[in-house]
């Protein structure tokens, strides 16, 4: 420890509350520490230090969907970045969730602290999930009106009136509502419901396609749904935009690529800013009153400012004489 800190410039105990994520470091001497470190192989005797201040370096990071891959990357990034080890349980459904919380006791014993990611929790979940005896820090699932809004509003800007609404299997009908306050209409026949998966996708278009005729955009609440419909259309031959446009309420990297419309959040720095917050729990760092968790005890993560990212799956409805 000593050779870093005299290769960086800095107090030995400097070097240590870096490394450590311990408090009274500036985030850019960190960043440099953490650096020279590297180059220096130099790496904490975990065992030690955790015997030294308690620790365990690991932190749970719980998630429903892997898919919203930049929320756990900023997370994952930010936590390994402060030298804390990752358990990832990813809560897909309900026998996976059942498990977890099974076996949830012992946790609290291997972890400094748990981390949700969009992940919705009954009265009975949180209660168990406090009973840890940890911080937990809950990014809470984002608003889906909100998106819904937004992509609902774009379509029926570029002329579009008959659209169809791909929602998640778990969630409800009552969101056309935002589309009839658009102007949008959806036959009782486009509003389907799919996995989250480009297979899931696929199917969607499949039953739109054997449908009498085709509505002129399509709204996914999912980008892999939203690529599945793109990708079923294209080898039908439909062109996209110029047949069906596209919009999805997420933006996962594959859905990028292909250039799909989608509602996009700060999702990186969302979850790098969730990891600050519990480790400054696990520090037992104070915290602004405006930043108190809600009943439950875990602290919640507003939900981020989303914003519509155009690309080339959406364009002016086609009116055919």
């Amino acid at each position: 420890m000593s050779d870093v800190a005299r290769a960086a410039g800095v107090s030995a105990a400097t070097v240590s509350r870096a490394l450590r994520g311990e408090p009274g470091v500036s985030e850019a001497t960190r960043r440099y520490v953490t650096e020279v470190a590297k180059r220096m192989q130099y790496a904490i005797a975990r065992d030690a230090s955790s015997l030294a201040g308690g620790r365990k370096y690991a932190v749970a990071v719980l998630t429903a969907d892997v898919g919203r891959g930049d929320l756990l990357a900023g997370a994952e990034s930010a936590l390994r970045g402060a030298g804390y080890d990752v358990l990832l349980y990813v809560l897909r459904d309900d026998d996976s969730r059942a498990r977890f919380f099974e076996g949830l006791p012992p946790l609290g014993r291997r972890v400094d602290g748990v981390l949700a990611l969009s992940v919705g929790f009954s009265a009975d979940e949180r209660q168990a999930l406090d009973a840890l005896d940890v911080p937990v820090v809950a990014v809470r699932p984002d608003d889906l009106r909100d998106a819904l809004r937004l992509a609902a509003g774009h379509v029926a800007g570029l002329g579009h009136r008959e659209v169809a609404l791909v929602l998640a299997e778990d969630v409800d009908e009552s969101c056309e509502e935002l589309l009839v306050a658009e102007g949008l209409h959806v036959r009782p026949e486009w509003t389907l419901w799919s996995s989250s998966t480009v297979a899931g996708g696929e199917q969607v278009a499949d039953a739109l396609l054997d449908g009498d005729r085709l509505p002129t955009a399509v709204i996914c609440s999912a980008g892999e749904v939203a690529l599945g419909v793109f990708l079923r259309l294209r080898r039908d031959g439909r062109g996209v935009p110029e047949d069906v446009s596209i919009v999805s309420l997420d933006g996962p990297e594959l859905a990028r690529a292909v250039g799909i419309t989608a509602v996009e959040g700060a999702w990186r720095e969302r979850g790098e800013h969730a990891v600050a917050r519990l480790l400054a729990a696990v520090r037992e760092e104070p915290r602004p009153a405006s930043q108190e968790g809600s009943a439950g005890g875990a602290r919640e993560e507003r939900s981020p400012s989303v914003h519509l990212v155009v690309r080339g799956s959406t364009g002016p409805v086609t009116i055919t004489p």
